[in-house]
C-alpha cells in the first residue's frame, strides 16, 4: 500500500476515533527517511511536525456575536402586563435587549413610530424584524430567525446602560450576568397590546 494512502487512512482513523473535538496528528520520520502520521512517534523515529485537527463544522456563534448582528430593542411603558410578558419571555431565555420607556419621552415615541409604524406597546425590534403586542410564538420565531438560542443561554449577558451620547448599541460584556429573574405568576394571554 502506498505510504500516502496509509497516512490518509491513519489520519482519518485518528480523527474518527477521537472522542473530543480535536486530535493531534504527528508526522514521524524513521531512520530511512520514510514519513508516517501517528498520534505519537515510536522509539527510534523523529518528530517532523505536529498538527491539531478539529472535527465538525464551524463553531456556533456566541450570544454576544448574535446580539451584535441582531440587536434587540424593547419599547415599553410602565404598568403594562403585556410588556411584562415580553420582558419575561426575553429574560427567561437570558436574551440581551435594550428597554426603552416611551411613556413620557417624545423622542422615544417618535423612534417607536418610525420603527413600528404606530405607538403600540409592547413593541420588540429584533434585528430588522418588528413585533407589536405579545405573542410568545411570534417572539420565539423572530428570535430563532435571528439566530438566538432556543434554550436559555448558559452564560447570559446584560447590556450596559444606554448613555444619550453613546453609540455602542452593539457592544456586550459576556462576563456580566443577567440580574432580572422571570416572574412565574403572570398570566399568559394569547395576544395583548396597549396603545399610548
Amino acid at each position: 500500500m502506498p505510504i500516502l494512502l496509509r497516512m490518509l487512512i491513519l489520519t482519518y482513523g485518528l480523527v474518527a476515533a477521537a472522542g473530543s473535538q480535536a486530535v493531534t496528528v504527528v508526522e514521524c520520520v524513521d531512520a530511512d527517511g520514510n514519513a508516517s502520521f501517528m498520534d505519537k512517534c515510536p522509539p527510534g523515529w523523529a518528530k517532523k511536525s505536529e498538527k491539531l485537527i478539529r472535527r465538525g463544522g464551524p463553531r456556533e456563534p456566541s450570544l454576544s456575536e448574535i446580539a451584535a448582528a441582531n440587536p434587540i430593542i424593547f419599547y415599553t411603558v410602565p404598568d403594562c402586563d403585556a410588556c411584562d410578558l415580553v420582558r419575561n419571555a426575553m429574560t427567561g431565555r437570558n436574551i440581551p435587549f435594550r428597554e426603552r420607556d416611551v411613556q413620557d419621552n417624545a423622542e422615544m415615541q417618535q423612534e417607536l413610530q418610525e420603527v413600528s409604524g404606530g405607538l403600540t406597546v409592547p413593541a420588540l425590534k429584533i434585528g430588522d424584524r418588528v413585533l407589536s403586542g405579545y405573542s410568545r410564538d411570534a417572539i420565539d420565531d423572530a428570535l430563532a430567525d435571528a439566530g438566538y438560542p432556543v434554550e436559555g443561554a448558559e452564560n447570559p449577558i446584560t447590556l450596559p446602560p444606554e448613555d444619550a451620547d453613546a453609540d455602542s448599541d452593539d457592544e456586550f460584556d459576556e462576563d456580566t450576568v443577567a440580574e432580572e429573574e422571570p416572574e412565574d405568576d403572570i398570566e399568559n394571554p394569547d395576544d395583548e397590546e396597549e396603545d399610548l
